[in-house]
């Protein structure tokens, strides 16, 4: 699977932990090999996803850990299911014994569908992306988000270029988010907008 995601995945992070519901299971060992890699985990499913009708699909989407009070996405390498109420998980960037032992005892939680967060499809949780780096696809430019400017009808991030406040709308069709994991952002931003 892909470690690169769109901004669906940063207003799924806050949502996917802050509701126990979410939990899927608990991450209990180390399992050993999966796929010719050692960073096998074997998770016990809570009873709203073991086997049967209502079964998870793991590979739709990445799970979700806490780590440090944050949420980080892990994204599934491969997974074989241990009958009804076990898997046993591989995840990208965890595939030595060593860095997947961090993980054991952790809660996976997975994120809630759009119409079960609010009924309706949500748009980016903009007041997340402080601390983001946005570059701008046009000049290259790039510069760190410091504020979200919550502003009726003109919502604006407060992104620092070199020292420098520079105002960007804080729109979906403007601002994506290029990858949760770095924290990165991507914006074409309005010709001019550098220099005002």
């Amino acid at each position: 699977m892909g470690k690169n995601r769109t901004r669906s995945f940063v207003e799924s992070a806050a949502a996917a932990i802050a509701d126990r519901a979410n939990a899927v299971g608990r991450i209990k060992k180390g399992y050993g090999v999966l796929n010719g890699a050692e960073g096998a985990l074997l998770v016990t499913l809570f009873d709203a996803f073991r086997q049967g009708d209502d079964a998870m699909d793991f590979h739709a989407e990445p799970l979700w850990v806490e780590i440090d009070s944050l949420a980080v996405p892990l994204f599934i390498a491969a997974c074989e299911r241990r009958g009804n109420g076990a898997v046993v998980m591989l995840f990208d960037d965890f595939e030595r014994a060593e860095t997947a032992g961090m993980l054991v005892g952790k809660v996976l939680y997975r994120a809630p569908a759009a119409d079960e967060r609010s009924g309706t499809e949500r748009e980016t949780d903009f007041e997340a992306l402080i601390g983001y780096e946005l570059t701008d696809g046009a000049t290259g430019r790039v510069g760190t988000v410091r504020a979200f400017y919550d502003y009726p009808g003109n919502p604006l991030l407060g992104v620092d270029f070199g020292g420098r406040e520079i105002m960007v709308p804080a729109v979906d069709e403007m601002v994506e988010v290029e990858s949760v994991r770095r924290r990165k952002l991507r914006a074409v931003l309005p010709e001019g907008l550098l220099e005002l």
